[in-house]
């Protein structure tokens, strides 16, 4: 760990007290407790949401429920739009202001407001493995859309009905059908994971360190049942990162709400705390086909949508595994 750059104050694990915000959030509902400090001071809360046609957009809460909208992860580029004039004009009226979203998103907003410091503005970024294209979004939901006759109504990318170790995608539709564990709605998700269609600036993140650029840092908690079983109850652990003098004010405020032990760095890393997430060798290949054939091409291609590939998961794989002819975690 000698090449790790370490400039947070404190790591720690965390899990909000309300066991209901909890479940609705991606891992321990560390922002749900964050928002609710900024909500109870009269600030404004803003993050990615779905809008009506489930674009993913930022925007600003302020009231729970539309904090709700912001909650969970959402694997897609976000649109700003004008959301950092709107912050600097809150901000600017002495309003608490959270503003959480990607590094890179974090470090445009820094740069648009300039060297002022702002003692009311909190900024939290993710962890983040890179964005997908909205595109490839778009064509997806289309397809949903087709195959179930009707609009979405609802999506969730980390539903925690078979607990968070176990989370899947989620849908509900305005013609009431509701999907879970199905091969195409898990297919996004998998393109997700294999990083066949981030950006390319992403595979070159500057921000894919511990030297943060934010108040707080948050994530999941992977490993957690390895280094602290106990805490660990599959309904979501919290990464959590404090970087500033700021952060630790704002966590001082809120930890009546959560359930929190001090980490360490060992502990807390992954992946995009130490490089960027790498270039996968099909990603010329799922573009070109993505451009020539659509979505529901490449899903087939590249995921267990496809019969040729359920077949190799479900079938080949372990037997490949109890050969020791493949490792078991690939």
């Amino acid at each position: 760990m000698s090449t790790v750059i370490m400039m947070f104050l404190w790591c720690l694990r965390q899990k909000n007290r309300d066991e209901k915000v909890r479940l609705s959030s991606s891992s321990g509902g560390i922002f749900s407790a964050i928002s609710k400090f900024v909500l109870d001071n009269g600030g404004t809360v803003y993050g990615a949401a779905f809008n009506d046609n489930f674009e993913v957009t930022h925007i600003g809460a302020e009231n729970l429920a539309a904090v709700d909208k912001l909650k969970g992860s959402k694997y897609v580029q976000s649109d700003l739009g004008g959301v950092f004039v709107d912050v600097k004009r809150q901000i600017s009226n002495d309003r608490y202001v959270l503003f959480t979203g990607t590094p890179c998103q974090v470090a445009g907003l820094k740069a648009y407001l300039g060297d002022k410091n702002y003692d009311k503005l909190i900024l939290v970024d993710l962890v983040c493995a890179g964005t997908p294209s909205p595109l490839v979004w778009e064509k997806y939901v289309e397809l949903l859309q087709i195959k179930n006759d009707s609009k979405l109504d609802k999506f969730s990318f980390r539903d925690k009905r078979l607990g968070w170790a176990n989370s899947s995608s989620y849908a509900r539709f305005k013609n009431g059908q509701e999907l879970f564990n199905d091969y195409l709605l898990d297919s996004y998700r998998s393109i997700f994971s294999g990083h066949f269609a981030s950006r390319p600036s992403c595979h070159s993140c500057v921000f894919t360190n511990f030297k943060r650029i934010s108040d707080i840092t948050i994530a999941d908690f992977w490993g957690i049942e390895k280094y602290k079983p106990e805490f660990d109850d599959n309904k979501g652990v919290s990464l959590l990162l404090i970087n500033t003098n700021k952060g630790k004010l704002i966590f001082e405020a809120i930890n009546n709400n959560i359930e929190y032990e001090v980490s360490n760095v060992q502990e807390a890393v992954q992946r995009n705390l130490i490089m960027p997430t790498k270039v996968s060798p099909k990603r010329k290949l799922f573009w070109d086909k993505f451009s020539k054939h659509g979505y529901k091409f490449v899903a087939k291609k590249y995921t267990t949508y496809g019969l040729k590939n359920r077949i190799k998961q479900k079938v080949l794989k372990p037997i490949l595994v109890k050969l020791g002819i493949l490792n078991a975690k690939r």
